[in-house]
């Protein structure tokens, strides 16, 4: 066959990439409009956007440069294409890194600001601290993936040390573990909410990391390799915008109930309404007012629990 999916790669990472430049308008219209309260998480989302288009303008490259065609479609001779994939391929990586990390943080910070128990606050900085240093980690191991660095994706300089496959594999391992602690942490209190919508989200994206893995170890062994890599180019940009906006959904409802009042005025602002709002400054905490969602109506102070947060 001499199909290629170059250009599915490339209108699936930009879409992607727009999906996730929405929501986080929307959540800065929110949070810095509506209720503002733009906090440290509020710019960790903004950060992960920029790393995750400069993952989906890796892709891209790589794309241009024979990604979702097939091998025998391509000139082995030509090295500007070989070196500007191996090239692209590496920025990918430590890109793909950096979103998941800011996207991590983004939520972390919200259920520390929002969680009404001392223990699952400090459950959350825990976990925050871990990502930290798994991030740190997989950063130095993208600088340290060929020494010197450049060939890595240059055949011409000599190659002195070459990271593993395995400390590859343990990345993509980490990426996983800490995604679905993300998703566990709220657990122990979400029997005093209603966040089935927000876990499954979370949820998703620990199922895409695997499955991302898993088209990770067939692209290695597939002869067809620049084909093989299409599923996974689309999993990268799904993986790392769907992040972004698990980190946004969770911050809507100021302005759900700006736009449609009656699906709130049942329920009233609760506390888990008002976690919605919560996450900016560290003064709004325990505040009915900036970080309890205004404009939703009278309700308790922004938490996640029946305890209210001091």
């Amino acid at each position: 066959p001499h199909d290629s999916l170059k250009t599915n790669i490339i209108v699936s990472s930009a879409i992607c990439w727009a999906i996730a430049v929405f929501f986080v308008a929307l959540r800065f219209y929110t949070r810095g409009v509506i209720i503002p309260v733009l906090g440290a998480s509020d710019w960790s989302v903004l950060l992960a956007l920029i790393f995750a288009g400069a993952t989906c303008a890796a892709v891209i490259e790589q794309a241009v440069h024979g990604a979702g065609q097939h091998v025998w479609d391509l000139d082995a001779t030509d090295t500007a294409d070989s070196i500007g994939w191996a090239r692209a391929a590496w920025y990918g990586i430590l890109f793909y890194n950096l979103s998941l990390c800011f996207s991590k943080i983004a939520i972390l910070l919200l259920y520390i600001h929002l969680f009404a128990f001392k223990w699952a606050r400090r459950a959350g900085q825990v976990l925050l601290g871990i990502v930290v240093l798994t991030s740190v980690y997989m950063a130095l191991v993208a600088f340290t993936a060929c020494i010197p660095l450049q060939s890595y994706w240059d055949p011409s300089v000599p190659k002195k040390y070459c990271q593993p496959q395995s400390v590859w594999w343990s990345s993509t391992g980490m990426h996983m573990v800490t995604d679905f602690l993300i998703f566990l942490l709220p657990m122990p209190v979400v029997w005093t909410i209603h966040l089935p919508r927000r876990q499954k989200l979370i949820l998703s994206v620990c199922f895409i990391s695997i499955l991302r893995l898993l088209q990770l170890i067939r692209s290695q062994s597939d002869l067809d390799f620049t084909y093989a890599a299409a599923p996974l180019s689309y999993l990268t940009g799904v993986e790392v915008n769907g992040a972004i906006v698990c980190a946004c959904v969770m911050t809507l409802k100021p302005l759900l109930a700006r736009l449609c009042p009656r699906l709130f005025l049942s329920g009233g602002a609760t506390g888990s309404s008002a976690s919605a709002g919560g996450g900016g400054r560290g003064g709004t905490r325990g505040r009915g007012g900036a970080g309890g969602g205004g404009g939703m109506g009278a309700g308790g102070p922004p938490t996640i629990g029946s305890i209210p947060s001091k």
